[in-house]
């Protein structure tokens, strides 16, 4: 037999609970000492216990847990609604992730919003034409801009080395104000700088921009390139110009490439 503290050290339970369970008649020492008051289990009860305890921490109320166990739930059922549960929390923890990322990247856009305006260097300039394969989405929620152009990316270097083409300068990415099925969005777009068409592909020509505001965002990751757009975009207001046309992004650094260890990409935004 086991004490009432040997029993909650196994099951992983205090003693105080299971006196409460036992009260509850979820769980009855299998003998107490009608003398002292003692209350001792069995380890056999430990089954029982696991279940009990499993079946709380999937979040029954104490009531539903007593009636699966008078149902005899089986620990192959408890198995079951074990995985349902940790399926559904790794879900919810995936959303969580993906929640305190925005919220940390919003942070990084408002922290550094000072700090860009008062570093970043401005110049006007001209953009050139550039012949392009790409992929591009068009999309209405901002936030998923950076998987999106993330999974076009891989999929436009898987279609390159696929096809044996050869790149003529760094990546690309550009966006444009755009109406679509689901309203106003923005049409963004993976690209890589090859002359000749690639399977799987679109080819596109961005036409020569004469007049243009661009700024190079320098930085280990990319979470204060939103806050280096804004500081753009209010030069560009500053200087009573008009964004206009087709921005662009040209990455002349990144992590990904061989001894690549910073994030150099100038921001060129068209005005008018």
């Amino acid at each position: 037999m086991l004490s009432i503290g040997e029993f909650a050290r196994l099951a992983g339970v205090s003693v105080r609970m299971l006196r409460h369970y036992d009260q509850l008649g979820l769980l009855r020492p299998h003998r107490v000492d009608p003398h002292t008051g003692y209350r001792s289990y069995s380890a056999t009860q430990l089954d029982r216990a696991n279940r009990l305890v499993a079946l709380k921490d999937l979040g029954f109320g104490l009531e539903q847990v007593a009636e699966l166990l008078e149902a005899d739930a089986s620990g192959e059922r408890v198995v079951d609604l074990l995985r349902q549960r940790r399926d559904e929390l790794r879900t919810q923890i995936a959303t969580d992730r993906g929640r305190l990322a925005h919220v940390e990247a919003r942070l990084s856009t408002v922290t550094k919003e000072h700090a860009m305006s008062t570093t970043l260097q401005f110049t006007e300039t001209s953009l050139p034409a550039l012949r392009l394969v790409q992929r591009s989405v068009h999309v209405t929620d901002m936030a998923a801009i950076e998987a999106e152009m993330g999974m076009m990316f891989g999929a436009v270097g898987h279609a390159l080395e696929a096809a044996g083409a050869t790149r003529n300068g760094p990546g690309v990415a550009h966006y444009t104000v755009e109406s679509g099925p689901d309203g106003d969005g923005l049409r963004a777009a993976a690209a890589e700088q090859v002359d000749a068409p690639v399977d799987g592909l679109e080819q596109v020509e961005l036409t020569a921009v004469d007049r243009a505001l661009a700024t190079t965002y320098d930085a280990g990751d990319l979470s204060g390139i939103a806050a280096a757009w804004q500081a753009l975009v209010t030069e560009v207001e500053h200087r009573g110009l008009t964004p206009s046309g087709t921005c662009r992004e040209v990455y002349h650094s990144t992590p990904y490439e061989p001894g690549g260890t910073r994030w150099v990409v100038e921001l060129q935004q068209p005005v008018g």
